[in-house]
């Protein structure tokens, strides 16, 4: 029996970045201590809030499993339901859960898209909770300084930002969208996320 801490990773994997989330193992996952962003890369990680959604998901599937293997080992079945027929009902309720527990658009992946063409990290801030997703993006605001020595904020208060701002800008909106969630910030990253879009013909 394995007794320890294991790392189960790879969910929402893109472009070889995802989250990773640290059981405790006695046998199988049985308590999630810490989630990771992971780069698989570079074999780097950056500490996140926990992930309960990556950890309910995994509880479904073991419960799921150990379920049927159950009813697979005594032969009983609900209602006189044939096992192949339980495995179906089964299986669709986990299906269910994968989509509609935690929803991952068409959006979303065009969202991670063009954060991987213009900085490090590809994450949707919420994969890395209030706190990690805040460091990163001063980090994006230290580069867009750097790089235009102007306020980011003024740019897009005054309607003055250029294509040419928009790798930069991108960033710090989505992040700033999901720190701070408000109509005025909504405004700005859907006119930003369109035009981003046209600019990379995606």
């Amino acid at each position: 029996m394995i007794v320890g801490h294991y790392v189960i990773r790879t969910y929402r994997k893109f472009k070889n970045q995802g989250i990773g989330t640290r059981f405790v193992i006695v046998g199988i996952p049985l308590v999630p201590i810490q989630s990771y962003y992971i780069f698989k890369d570079t074999n780097r990680s950056i500490e996140v809030d926990l992930y309960w959604k990556q950890a309910v998901k995994i509880y479904v599937i073991m419960a799921s499993v150990f379920y049927l293997f159950i009813k697979y080992v005594t032969g009983q079945h609900y209602d006189e339901m044939s096992f192949e027929n339980l495995f179906l009902t089964v299986l669709g309720i986990n299906v269910l859960v994968y989509f509609l527990f935690d929803p991952y658009t068409l959006k979303d992946r065009k969202i991670r898209e063009l954060l991987s063409r213009s900085v490090y990290i590809n994450a949707l801030p919420e994969f890395l909770g209030q706190t990690a997703a805040f460091d990163v993006q001063k980090g994006f605001i230290s580069a867009f300084q750097s790089r235009f020595g102007i306020s980011w904020k003024e740019l897009l208060k005054n309607n003055t930002y250029q294509d040419e701002h928009l790798p930069y800008l991108f960033p710090i909106v989505v992040y700033e969208l999901y720190l701070y969630k408000n109509d005025k910030t909504r405004k700005f990253f859907n006119e930003i996320f369109r035009r981003y879009k046209e600019i990379e013909q995606l």
